[in-house]
């Protein structure tokens, strides 16, 4: 099993730890659609996706709506656990998901003897509150298609790429119709940044989506 630590510097984990505590602690494999938290429910260990996507949902009234989708190297559970708190949000196996659930005890226990870790891990979540942030203002601002072009150039990381993300999660993401999200996406097609498919968003030309956010 090929295994990813995400994206980059925001992963909390590195490769080699990753693979360390996949030894040690062993891993769980979830089908696309199982519970892996519960919003309101006690944090006692924290989950590191080793593949698959995870999505974090709320529910609004009747709507459901989608905070954010966690991929291969993220973690969740982290910031709750952290504050001893109930976590706000649910977590749901968007597709077939492998994860480490890594206890309370072992986590302190890491982070005591292995000062690299604690402070890797410190960045990760510094880093992700940034970039959480940052979303929350590109999406304060501007039209839906401004939104749409913030959403697919950070799940890009800025660059070239898959989008890892259905039209329909991206519209519960935005707040906004199936139908017009469609229609977003096809105005950056016929500009040049991006390549639709089935179930498939390809960023080809991030420059295009850049020039909607000036």
């Amino acid at each position: 099993m090929a295994r990813c630590v995400g994206r980059g510097e925001l992963a909390p984990f590195s490769a080699a730890e990753t693979t360390r505590l996949a030894d040690a602690l062993g891993t769980r494999s979830v089908a696309a659609g199982a519970p892996l938290m519960h919003g309101s429910d006690h944090v006692d260990a924290i989950g590191l996706i080793l593949s698959g996507d995870v999505e974090l949902t709320r529910r609004h009234g009747v709507r459901r709506v989608v905070l954010q989708v966690l991929h291969a190297g993220d973690v969740y559970g982290d910031i709750p656990f952290l504050c001893d708190m109930a976590p706000p949000f649910s977590a749901r196996a968007l597709t077939d998901v492998e994860v480490i659930e890594i206890s309370g005890e072992h986590f302190w226990a890491l982070l005591d003897q292995r000062p690299e870790v604690a402070r890797r891990f410190l960045f990760s979540v510094a880093s992700r509150l940034q970039r959480m942030q940052q979303r929350l203002l590109e999406l304060m601002s501007g039209d839906l298609r401004h939104q749409v072009a913030a959403l697919l150039l950070d799940e890009t990381g800025g660059g070239r790429g898959v989008v890892p993300l259905t039209q329909t999660v991206i519209a519960e993401m935005l707040g906004a119709g199936r139908s017009n999200v469609n229609r977003a996406l096809k105005e950056l097609e016929g500009e040049g940044g991006l390549e639709l498919g089935y179930r498939r968003i390809e960023v080809v030309d991030p420059r295009v989506l850049r020039d909607v956010l000036r």
